[in-house]
């Protein structure tokens, strides 16, 4: 990760430390992984996507435990809601005091409270979707979700298979090689 990528890491740290519905720490290590793999073959700026990367699951930080961990489908949905509303104000404190310019932090946050949308428009909130749901797939995160939902790495697994869809042809190709390596894995 490049120098300026890192202080914006050590800034959110705090704010990813505390969401917990499932390690969100390990979850965004994943999502910038797989950021850098997309952005090897996807014309898009890095100097947005990778902020927006590390930014995206920041707002769980604020959203009250009874929404977070929780089987009721309406709390559930207003823990989504809320994680998406804390996205501006946590990516405005952490991005102003590393001097970024006040139009790039508006385009990292819409970039960032776009990664939920099932319609998005364009290719940087394209590519953040794809980056959060390839990051689910990477032998780490998958083990820790497991953990974190009650599963087994298999059955999570094979949900994130028949559940995820991606919008790049890059994201597809990822996701086939790295559901192919885990089904390898846990057989």
């Amino acid at each position: 990760m490049k120098a300026k990528y890192k202080k914006i890491w050590q800034l959110a740290l705090p704010y990813l430390e505390k969401g917990v519905i499932k390690d969100f720490v390990l979850h965004t290590q994943g999502v910038v992984k797989a950021m850098d793999l997309l952005l090897k073959k996807e014309k898009a700026d890095s100097d947005l996507m990778i902020p927006a990367a590390i930014l995206h699951d920041a707002g769980w930080a604020k959203v009250p435990k009874k929404y977070q961990r929780t089987s009721n489908k309406a709390d559930r949905k207003q823990g989504m809601h809320l994680h998406i509303k804390y996205i501006p104000a946590i990516a405005e404190e952490v991005l102003s005091k590393l001097d970024y310019k006040k139009s790039d932090i508006n385009k990292i946050i819409d970039i960032a409270q776009d990664h939920k949308n099932k319609n998005p428009r364009s290719l940087n909130k394209k590519l953040l979707i794809d980056a959060d749901q390839l990051s689910d797939t990477f032998r780490e995160q998958l083990h820790s979700d497991a953990k974190s939902y009650g599963r087994t790495p298999l059955s999570m697994l094979e949900y994130r298979m028949n559940r995820n869809e991606f919008y790049t042809k890059t994201a597809k190709i990822i996701f086939k090689k790295q559901t192919d390596l885990r089904l390898k894995e846990l057989k």
